[in-house]
């Protein structure tokens, strides 16, 4: 049996392939409420998962959404052999 992708997951990967995009053009794109995808996009940037980024062009503020870089996600340990092996 094969396991349903999750909202959350639907959001994520989406993220990841198209980074810097408001709530409002996520649930359109994905054809899901604002709410849904605001609450989604809450609980992976308490993750860690995705990070913010306000934008004010005018009166308007946006927040983008970006994924994390992997390297960001790593323990410790694992980043300074990464670090060791890239020098």
């Amino acid at each position: 049996m094969v396991k349903e992708e999750t909202t959350k997951d639907k959001i994520y990967k989406f993220v990841c392939e198209n980074p810097g995009l408001n709530t409002y053009i996520i649930s359109k794109t994905l054809q899901m409420t604002g709410g849904k995808v605001r609450h989604a996009l809450t609980i992976l940037e308490q993750e860690g998962l995705v990070k913010f980024k306000f934008e004010r062009q005018n009166p308007r503020i946006r927040k983008l959404s970006f994924p994390v870089n992997f390297l960001e996600l790593l323990p410790k340990s694992l980043k300074k052999e990464v670090k060791k092996l890239s020098l």
